[in-house]
């Protein structure tokens, strides 16, 4: 039986550890030992009893001051043991503590490694976007590069037929180009500088109906004073005709914009005598100019210009104008049975691009409208005259008076007015 105690003391000392031993206690000669043993899981101390009869002889071997056994010592030991229960129970606060750390630590290392793993992707997908977009813009650059190359060549193509056209026209300008005229000088100078452009004289048209007079006043005040007063009785033998005044608007050109290039079928002939028949003498300039002999060609259409008494040809074939404008003068035999020295030049196409036009009031003219038809036009014209001269009706000195009877149609011209007061006059 001691042994068996003892090994129970030994196991109960492997689980309590070095600082639990046996205590032994002696009782009507009989050794009793004590264990004092932690139950696995309660934390409870129990003493665990054993009693086995102990030889006098042998209880002086424990006798020992650590077998002593005592309620002091009991209370000591388990004041002991509580506090080793508290210290076990702060040590397991603490490593809970330290658990739910290390669990919060592993929560946000996954949180991060989350966040990480997403934005690793957010920068992949955002490489692909970019390297996508920058293989975009890489062709169309290369589109541009290519687009800008055949520019290139495109501009260049014209730069050289543009030098060729001004080779062109360098050797045309070196042939005159316009018809002859005589001049002459007849002492006239004027301190003035020359306009940097081409000057015009508008020569504007306006249709006037019949029943209306146009009338010219001397001065602008009296065609303003007969336009304010607008309704004028005009008196005849036994009534009186009753007219109204409006002021004349016409539509002249501000600025025109024009685009000339020479006609490489065409030729201007000119130096023209004043005498010849205008039939005749395009018959004997398409026969003259038709044969090869004289460097010409089929012609295709004539026309003679009255206003400046030329003629212009028009080839079949292009280079025919060319080559005879090359040669310049020619000898023709024409219909009054004389040769006379004609000459050809280029002709000239002129194409309107741009025209603009303004509104232009003339001052000095006036328009009667509502004009019966009571008396013959000269009568009636010279009535109209007398009664706008006179100061009393609010007339004054008339310049000029036109008179359109009912049923009639006219068309009036309208020059410059060269006066300071009046921006256009005109007459029918």
């Amino acid at each position: 039986m001691e042994t068996d105690l003892e090994d129970m003391s030994a196991k109960s000392q492997s689980k309590l550890g070095s600082s639990e031993t046996p205590t032994v206690s002696h009782s009507d000669n009989q050794a009793v030992k004590f264990w004092p043993t932690k139950l696995a899981g309660t934390g409870l101390v129990t003493i665990i009893k054993g009693m086995e009869s102990i030889p006098l002889d042998r209880q002086n071997q424990y006798s020992l001051p650590e077998l002593q056994m005592t309620p002091e010592c009991l209370q000591q030991e388990l004041e002991n043991c509580k506090a080793k229960y508290e210290e076990f129970q702060k040590d397991k606060s603490e490593l809970e503590n330290a658990r739910m750390e290390a669990e919060k630590a592993t929560k946000e290392l996954k949180d991060r490694a989350c966040r990480l793993t997403m934005r690793i992707e957010g920068d992949r997908q955002e490489n692909e976007n970019l390297e996508l977009t920058h293989q975009v813009m890489l062709d169309e650059a290369e589109d541009e590069t290519a687009k800008l190359q055949k520019m290139k060549q495109d501009l260049e193509a014209q730069l050289q037929e543009a030098a060729e056209r001004k080779r062109v026209l360098e050797e045309e300008r070196k042939i005159s180009c316009r018809p002859e005229r005589r001049m002459v000088f007849k002492g006239h100078i004027q301190d003035a500088e020359l306009p940097d452009g081409i000057t015009v004289k508008p020569r504007i048209q306006l249709p006037i109906s019949g029943g209306c007079a146009l009338i010219t006043f001397d001065e602008a005040e009296v065609a303003q004073n007969i336009i304010e007063m607008r309704d004028h009785d005009v008196p005849l033998e036994e009534c009186h005709l009753r007219v109204k005044a409006w002021p004349v608007h016409l539509l002249m050109p501000s600025a025109i914009e024009m685009q000339m290039k020479l006609c490489n079928r065409r030729i201007l002939v000119s130096n023209i005598p004043a005498s010849e028949r205008t039939d005749l003498l395009l018959d004997k300039l398409e026969l003259f100019f038709s044969k090869r002999k004289n460097g010409g060609g089929e012609v295709e259409e004539r026309e003679f210009l009255p206003d400046t008494g030329n003629a212009v040809l028009t080839f079949l074939d292009n280079g025919v104008a060319t080559e005879l404008v090359k040669t310049g003068s020619f000898s023709v035999l024409l219909s009054n049975g004389k040769t006379h020295l004609l000459k050809a030049t280029s002709y000239v196409d002129g194409e309107i691009k741009d025209l603009k036009f303004r509104t232009s009031t003339c001052r000095r003219s006036v328009l009667l409208t509502g004009i019966p038809d009571v008396m013959d036009k000269e009568p009636l014209q010279d009535l109209l005259e007398i009664y706008f001269q006179k100061a009393s009706n609010g007339g004054g000195e008339v310049e000029a008076l036109s008179y359109v009877p009912v049923g009639s149609h006219a068309v009036a011209f309208f020059e410059e007015d060269t006066g300071s007061n009046s921006s256009a006059s005109g007459g029918l």
